[in-house]
């Protein structure tokens, strides 16, 4: 039922549509032989029973003997809906004898032939809404192009269309340039910004788009003077002063990228966090030295949480003394519960004080009345002690949940906790027990399904509880790669392929990479297989599901 999300929407296939059509029907159409209203009747009531061919084939008899507009669009979308394009192109024709410049005709006719990979008829009739020039015309060959179905000869069409037209962009219309970025069209999309800038020179949200097209097309540089000539028209716009500064850092710039950010008009604590953030990804001296100086020129009626934005600076320059100072003299209550956390860390890993870290953490459960901070201040104390002790980490476990049994970081974080001791079985009755209270976690229902895949041979089980966690998220990568890895186990090479390619293009891990790189060789793809290996290995050298891999299957590749 996701198929067409965000580009068709059904607009309530069911509640209230029926007496639309029907009241349509009544004073547009005299009953007859070929009767609207009965063939209207019998696709709604196949659509309340969820048998949309049935729909799509019903209400496409009563487009053909109908006059009705509201009647012609509902049947269009039910074919679309149901994939039926036989019926959809049967209707659109018919929209067109009723209305000849009909835009949902003309883009019903567009996505049936689109989807049917008949690209010459999808282009006459895109180009025949675009020849229309109107913000509904444009958007309806915007959702064509758009559409899930349609993704292989949308590229080609695009391109066609903005040979011969030009792709002109109206007030509201679609963005050309974002589209065929969305397309991977990069080289037509930094064009189609350009056009845009040079019709609007002054409009600062021209100059952003075409930063955005240059940065899809790798043109960091490029991207950087747009940002510029967009932040000279608009220098007040703190998220083009933070793209600004992405793109510096991104080409470590990042004297650059600070300059930027502070010269923001609004010295908040945003723009602050935004400065410590680019410091962070390398922490110079100099960087430092000049967001220090700023925090202390300000004072805490301006800027509430200076002590711990202070303490942030002093940890990423390693003063750990400085650090612990600076955050134990926050006192706000915004920030006063996570400079409690930050001098825990520092002192169980930097100063090697755990019960200093722990009594740290216990006064802040003391302190705060809030169930979150309660629970943040037990998971941050487990982690800590875990790290030295794990038998000890299992009983602070079981205290933060009897004293938060419901509550599901806790009893996620325990189960994690659970596997790495070999403890399915506790594993399972933890993420059993959130199933129980939230029978759609889908966190849950993946980390179940992945363990049983992975550690015992339940794999028909396991592949029940991924199913479900990808029907409540189907585009989460780490449940991709869930499917992918049960689809392995089961023995279906060419299904696991599949899915793990998939999970890899979602998201970059040496996990994801490892379990791509198994089936691969297992499938007998060993080039591509012993690539990825040394790809990932570069990338993710200490990863353990990398290592094991390698170790299993092709020990020598590390000779």
């Amino acid at each position: 039922m996701q198929r067409m999300k965000n580009h068709l929407t059904l607009s309530g296939l069911c509640a209230g549509a029926i007496k639309t059509v029907v009241v349509a029907l009544l004073f547009t159409q005299p009953l007859s032989a070929a009767d609207p209203l009965a063939d209207a009747l019998l696709g709604e009531f196949a659509l309340q029973r969820g048998e949309m061919p049935a729909a799509a084939r019903s209400y496409a008899a009563a487009a053909a003997a109908s006059a009705s507009p509201k009647l012609l669009e509902r049947a269009a979308t039910i074919a679309l809906y149901a994939r039926d394009y036989r019926s959809a192109r049967m209707v659109g024709e018919r929209w067109l004898q009723v209305d000849s410049a009909a835009a949902g005709a003309l883009r019903t006719l567009a996505w049936a032939a689109a989807s049917e990979a008949d690209a010459n008829s999808a282009f006459k009739h895109l180009e025949a809404l675009l020849a229309a020039n109107t913000v509904e015309s444009q958007r309806a060959a915007a959702q064509v192009l758009i559409a899930a179905e349609n993704r292989g000869s949308a590229p080609g069409l695009l391109e066609r269309l903005a040979t011969r037209h030009g792709l002109q962009r109206l007030p509201q219309g679609p963005n050309w340039s974002s589209l065929a970025s969305n397309l991977g069209l990069h080289a037509l999309a930094a064009r189609l910004a350009e056009a845009d800038v040079e019709a609007e020179p002054k409009n600062p949200e021209s100059h952003r788009r075409l930063a955005q097209a240059r940065l899809a097309a790798g043109d960091r540089n490029g991207s950087a003077q747009a940002l510029k000539r967009a932040l000279a028209l608009k220098p007040e716009d703190f998220d083009l002063r933070l793209a600004l500064a992405v793109v510096y850092a991104e080409d470590q710039r990042y004297l650059d990228a600070d300059k930027v950010l502070a010269q923001s008009e609004d010295g908040s604590e945003r723009v602050f966090g935004a400065r410590i953030a680019n410091a962070a990804r390398e922490a110079q001296p100099a960087l430092l030295k000049r967001i220090e100086r700023a925090l202390k020129r300000t004072s805490p009626e301006t800027l509430p949480t200076r002590a711990f934005l202070l303490g942030q600076v002093a940890e990423l320059g390693k003063r750990w003394d400085d650090a612990l100072a600076w955050y134990a003299k926050e006192t706000t209550d915004a920030a006063i519960n996570d400079a409690a956390l930050r001098r825990a860390v520092i002192s169980a890993r930097e100063k090697s004080d755990l019960a200093a870290a722990q009594a740290l953490l216990v006064a802040m459960r003391e302190r705060s009345s809030e169930a979150e901070v309660d629970v943040d201040a037990w998971l941050l104390e487990t982690e800590l002690v875990a790290e030295k002790d794990r038998p000890a980490a299992a009983a602070i476990y079981d205290a933060a949940l009897a004293a938060h049994p419901r509550d599901f970081r806790l009893l996620y974080a325990r189960a994690l906790y659970r596997v790495e001791n070999d403890d399915l079985a506790g594993l399972e009755a933890d993420l059993r027990t959130i199933l129980d209270i939230d029978p759609d976690n889908p966190q849950a229902l993946n980390a179940l399904g992945y363990t049983l895949a992975d550690k015992t041979e339940r794999h028909d089980e396991a592949l029940g509880y991924i199913k479900r966690a990808l029907e409540i998220d189907p585009n989460e990568g780490a449940f991709i790669d869930s499917m992918g890895w049960v689809q392995y186990r089961l023995g279906n090479l060419s299904e696991a392929l599949r899915y793990l390619k998939r999970a890899y293009s979602l998201i970059q891990d040496g996990e994801v990479a490892a379990h791509l790189a198994e089936v691969l060789w297992v499938s007998g793809e060993r080039d591509e297989a012993e690539k990825l290996w040394r790809e990932a290995l570069g990338r993710w050298p200490e990863n353990e599901a990398l290592l094991d891999s390698i170790h299993r299957l092709n020990p020598g590749l590390r000779r």
